[in-house]
């Protein structure tokens, strides 16, 4: 049992939620990681400088790299990182929320600068996914003016993207240009992609002059089909900001978590989840993380640990 220093809280893991860059830390691992980068549970102790949670309160948080991840019974963690978990929602609904929701609000707030005014066309790359799903969502709940189109290639995964709240699905395996175009003939003005490798010169016959590309995924990636449209490219890396005294630009991720819990609480988002493991255990831990880098995951994963 880990005792809490400092703003450290000792949590009682209730629900986890697996994403990909859990997958990615564990491969690129010499000598093994604990995961978990998205938890909900019940504060069992706190560290003497801890005055925002307190002993009892059920928190959400997505932690930090400094750090193994939830995927244990008990864990710590800054509260300077948390917030109260939704009200009326279940431990593995709302252990869905955080990663992805950080990384919706960071690329639709902080880097695009959208507004509930600004009459917009956003263009959501991988719609189905747990980024893609978050980023309909808190479009829908926070842009009244904003045109959503997602990309999916699947039946189910158009079908989960619309759920979530698309206006329109087009199919990311076919062109993009005749189908976003023929929605939208100026084109969009912002795109937030969690797959561009490949897909830049796409981007550039979809997107409207001067408008804006949010990268969610990995790099390399050649931009200069952007060019020509004095378009810009955002990357979006949500740990950047997963520091407890973070003072940069941008939200830190507590104030992001407790916007996302009150939207949570007056119904304004839908739990993300797709499928609920039962029992955290090394094979279930394993089998969800292969599922994911598969690449052909719909919505969220969440493990119950009790």
């Amino acid at each position: 049992m880990p005792t809490p220093a400092g703003h450290d809280l000792l949590v009682r893991v209730r629900a986890i939620s697996v994403n990909p860059v859990d997958v990615k830390r564990v491969r690129a691992s010499e000598r093994g990681i604990i995961p978990g980068f998205d938890a909900v549970g019940e504060v069992v102790a706190t560290g003497p400088a801890a005055c925002a949670h307190h002993v009892g309160d059920r928190v959400f948080y997505a932690g930090t790299l400094q750090r193994d991840g939830a995927a244990q019974d008990t864990h710590l963690v800054d509260e300077r990182l948390c917030a109260r978990a939704p009200t009326g929602w279940e431990d593995t609904d709302a252990a869905a929320l955080p990663l992805t929701m950080i990384t919706a609000w960071e690329a639709l707030i902080d880097k695009l600068d959208c507004a509930p005014s600004h009459e917009e066309t956003i263009l959501v790359v991988g719609g189905a996914g747990g980024v893609g799903s978050a980023v309909i969502q808190l479009a829908r709940a926070l842009l009244p003016a904003v045109d959503i189109i997602a990309t999916a290639s699947r039946s189910d995964s158009a079908a989960w993207a619309r759920r979530q709240g698309a206006h329109h699905v087009v199919d990311h395996t076919e062109p993009l240009a005749p189908q976003v175009r023929a929605l939208s003939p100026g084109g969009v003005t912002k795109i937030v992609s969690t797959a561009s490798g490949g897909r830049i010169e796409e981007f550039a016959d979809v997107l409207s002059p001067f408008g804006h590309v949010v990268g969610v995924d990995r790099g390399p990636i050649d931009v200069t089909p952007l060019k020509p449209l004095s378009a810009t490219w955002h990357w979006i890396y949500m740990f950047t900001k997963a520091v407890p005294d973070w003072s940069g630009p941008g939200t830190p991720h507590a104030m992001i978590l407790e916007r996302v819990a009150e939207l949570a609480a007056n119904g304004k988002l839908r739990s993300p989840v797709h499928s609920v493991v039962p029992e955290l255990t090394v094979d279930s831990l394993r089998d969800a993380l292969l599922t994911i880098e598969g690449g052909h995951g719909v919505g969220k994963t969440v493990i119950r640990l009790e």
